[in-house]
């Protein structure tokens, strides 16, 4: 994917500020925290017993419609907060206003998909990864391996972080495209026989489709597909106890197998969540 920017960004901005359900004990999705649940940790939120969320529209990881937030991030948020006896109330941005709105005191925490870059942290907070966002390989076979494809033309898009290592691959029979849209129009076409794009993007646009997302195995000659782009959670930057908090609430969530669950459940190789967080890049 890019780095920080996405492809997937919102036209425009609306903040539309609906209390959702993430609650401790309140399965009804009423949002309000049982009083007898004991929160994991001890942190202050902008709005008390609330946890305010900054979510754009980016499928898989994050999606607001019909006033239900959806995807991997929103799964990832609610377990957190249930773990913090906090209810969540989403505000729905543009991609490009998310870290703002985090940095301006206007949410708590923003998701999704956000790279956990040394920019970003200079201006936000960032906890330990989640996942990392692997480099996916989208084909009408199924290919996994970037060697089997040596020889046919192929496709990724501008600015993703596996471009230069693949044009020293296949030089011209690399095409480069604005956006995903143009290259999956010309895998369907069958004028490329492959193309490379965020694994779980990929999934979500596959679905129905006579191609397939598939997770590249490992390349050395490919960065991406050794050190996959790892994924956290901007916060408040002077929040330092919220930061903490997400840090081990995430840890609990991997070693319980949640985050696996989570990705399993939405059809998607669990390899993305079974990490390390790595320095910031």
């Amino acid at each position: 994917m890019k780095n920080p920017m996405h492809p997937i960004l919102a036209a425009a901005v609306v903040t539309l500020m609906i209390g959702t359900m993430a609650a401790c004990g309140s399965p009804s999705g009423s949002g309000a925290s049982s009083s007898s649940c004991k929160p994991a940790h001890d942190f202050s939120t902008i709005t008390k017993g609330t946890l305010t969320v900054a979510i754009p529209e980016l499928p898989p990881f994050t999606s607001y419609k019909n006033n239900k937030a959806t995807g991997i991030d929103p799964s990832i948020v609610s377990s957190i907060a249930k773990m913090e006896c906090l209810s969540v109330s989403y505000s729905q941005v543009a991609f490009a206003e998310a870290i703002p709105a985090v940095q301006s005191g206007r949410a708590d925490i923003a998701i999704g998909d956000f790279y956990r870059t040394k920019e970003r942290a200079q201006v936000v907070g960032m906890s330990d990864a989640m996942y990392a966002d692997q480099l996916g390989i989208v084909s009408k076979t199924g290919a996994s391996s970037l060697a089997s494809l040596e020889s046919k033309k192929v496709g990724t898009v501008d600015g993703y972080l596996w471009l230069d290592d693949t044009k020293k691959i296949w030089g011209d029979n690399l095409t480069i495209y604005s956006s995903n849209v143009e290259m999956r129009q010309d895998l369907e076409s069958g004028r490329i026989a492959a193309g490379f794009d965020s694994y779980a993007t990929a999934v979500a646009y596959s679905k129905g489709k006579d191609y397939q997302s598939k997770v590249a195995q490992k390349d050395k000659r490919v960065d991406s597909t050794i050190n996959g782009v790892q994924a956290g959670i901007p916060y408040t930057k002077t929040n330092e106890d919220l930061g903490k908090a997400l840090n081990a609430d995430i840890g609990t969530l991997r070693s319980k197998g949640t985050l696996a669950k989570i990705f399993s459940d939405l059809g998607m190789d669990t390899s993305a969540t079974k990490i390390t967080s790595r320095p910031l890049i």
